[in-house]
Parts: C-alpha cells; sequence; structure tokens
C-alpha cells in the first residue's frame, strides 16, 4: 500500500511539472526582454506566411561565425515560414556591401556567392569595399564583369537598398546578425542572452504567430 502510495505521489508531481514546465515554455520569452517590438508594423507579403529577415553586414564577424548555423536552421524552417536577408547599412562598406548582395541576386548568383564572399572577406583577407574588388571577386566565381557593375550600378538595386533602409528602420535595427518576425519583433544577440539563443526566440516568436493567425 505504501509503495502504491508513493508510486501515485511520484506521477502527480510528474504531471504538475509537465504542466509547469508547458506553462513556461509558453511564457519563456518575454516582450521587452527577450524581444522587442517594431518601430511600426513592416509591411509584409499578403502571402499567408510568417516571414522571417535575418539583418547581416558581410563585414561583421559575428555574422560570418554564424552563417553556418543560420543556413542549417533555415533548412529545418516550416513550409509556412519564409526566410530572407537584409544587408544592413552601417558604417561606410554597407552601402556597398548591400548593393552586392542585390547585385548577386539580380544576377541569379546569390545562393551560389553568399557564403562565398564571407570567406573571401574572414578567411583570405580580401575587404571587397571598392567595385573593382568586388568585380574581380565576381569573377573569380564566374561572373561576367560587365553584367556584374551593370547590375551593381542598377535601378533596381539602388531601390532594393532604399527598401533595406525602411526596412531597419521600421524594425529599430541596431546590430548584426539580428532578425525581424512578421513584421513586429525583432531579436538581437542581445535581447535573446546570445546569438545562439536568437534562433530560440525566433522559433518562440513564430509558434505565436502561427497561433495568431489561426485565431
Amino acid at each position: 500500500m505504501k509503495a502504491s502510495r508513493i508510486a501515485t505521489v511520484a506521477v502527480l508531481l510528474l504531471a504538475a511539472f509537465g504542466v509547469a514546465s508547458a506553462q513556461g515554455l509558453v511564457s519563456r520569452y518575454v516582450a521587452g526582454e527577450h524581444y522587442r517590438a517594431a518601430a511600426e508594423p513592416v509591411a509584409q507579403p499578403d502571402d499567408g506566411k510568417i516571414h522571417v529577415v535575418e539583418f547581416f553586414l558581410y563585414s561583421c564577424p559575428h555574422c560570418d561565425d554564424l552563417e553556418p548555423d543560420v543556413e542549417a536552421w533555415r533548412e529545418e524552417l516550416p513550409d509556412d515560414v519564409e526566410f530572407s536577408r537584409v544587408p544592413v547599412l552601417f558604417g561606410a562598406g554597407g552601402q556597398r556591401y548591400a548593393r552586392l548582395y542585390y547585385a548577386a541576386e539580380k544576377l541569379g548568383v546569390l545562393e551560389a556567392v553568399h557564403s562565398q564572399i564571407f570567406s573571401a572577406i574572414h578567411d583570405d583577407g580580401r575587404r571587397l569595399l571598392s567595385q573593382s574588388e568586388m568585380r574581380d571577386f565576381m569573377e573569380d566565381q564566374g561572373v561576367d564583369g560587365e553584367r556584374f557593375v551593370s547590375a551593381f550600378e542598377s535601378d533596381e538595386v539602388s531601390a532594393k537598398v532604399r527598401q533595406a533602409g525602411e526596412i531597419m528602420r521600421g524594425y529599430r535595427v541596431t546590430a548584426t546578425p539580428s532578425f525581424g518576425v512578421a513584421g513586429e519583433a525583432y531579436v538581437s544577440g542581445r535581447t535573446a542572452g546570445s546569438n545562439d539563443r536568437m534562433f530560440d526566440v525566433v522559433d518562440f516568436l513564430i509558434r505565436q504567430q502561427r497561433s495568431a493567425n489561426r485565431d
């Protein structure tokens, strides 16, 4: 009898712990502490998806370190989540790196060269700050130099850079790497507690947004 009562108490304690853990998970990340609201809602595509954006800078060593983790996490995102990147315009090189990013996108080679740009800057010591340096790099990747220059200087790329600035202002971006979720929440390494923990906070916000979309 005594053993039976002990077993019953143990089961009840485990059940109570499970409920407490579930409640803790729901309230684990708190607005204003682990993430913060955007300055104003950032317009989102009307496609029914939850849009997550990574803010990065090619010259940022923390972005370079986190890039493999971003790629691994991105591959595991569910179908209702749309991931994209926005190059920030910080510092003297921000505008040029943003143009490099959007030129590569315009040329259809972004997926092939994105990680290579990080590697060139952080592993090979190529700063890629001038257009000529960028052209040389792109030619090394098999991209026609004239086509790159045309894309780099295009009105389309200029418009994308301006849009990047608007998105940054909407989310009140202060650091890289960082993330924006659904046009409403901004997560940085500082708010999350570390760069690695950003993924946990973003995952939480995705679940939260998914639940809100169903209501």
